[in-house]
């Protein structure tokens, strides 16, 4: 169906459809990755039309996911966004993201509340969430926003680097 390819510099992701063409399912659970080409990237997923998201400035809760979108072209962000088979019920991300307020370097990151509502808290960076969620067969399309005539997938990064982002992000 969809292959991922470790190189040495990326985390390939191919298949990925135009969003200006085709648009994702916004009521279907959706893993988005904002800044698909920085490191490290920040995520949020989305179930029934709502978007959340876990920051070190607090957190999103329940934006519409046509007001992300609109954010993501407005911006020209490189957004991934990737539809997943199965649903997490509106109510079970709510409860998930009721139990976090921000990140914390060195304990949590955006990946916390996702890794919990999709039961892969063994993921530590996205990739590792991503790499169980095709092995799965859990990834149904990838839509791309505003990407780089030469984006060839996700950036390999470590877990240092995102705490050293979210370390920035706090003294900022």
């Amino acid at each position: 169906m969809y292959s991922m390819e470790l190189l040495l510099s990326n985390y390939a992701v191919s298949n990925i459809l135009d969003a200006s063409v085709e648009t994702p399912d916004i009521s279907a659970t959706l893993i988005w990755v904002w800044h698909a080409d920085k490191i490290p990237p920040h995520i949020g997923i989305s179930s029934e039309g709502k978007y959340f998201s876990l920051k070190a400035n607090g957190k999103d809760e329940g934006r519409l996911v046509e007001n992300v979108i609109d954010l993501i072209n407005k911006k020209s962000i490189t957004t991934l966004c990737f539809q997943l088979e199965n649903m997490s019920s509106l109510d079970a991300v709510v409860e998930v993201y009721n139990g976090f307020s921000v990140t914390k370097p060195n304990e949590i990151t955006c990946l916390n509340p996702i890794k919990e509502i999709l039961n892969l808290n063994h993921a530590q960076k996205l990739t590792e969430l991503l790499g169980e969620l095709y092995a799965q067969g859990q990834i149904s399309k990838v839509f791309g926003y505003h990407l780089p005539e030469n984006f060839k997938g996700i950036q390999i990064y470590s877990t240092e680097d995102i705490h050293e982002r979210l370390r920035k992000l706090v003294n900022d």
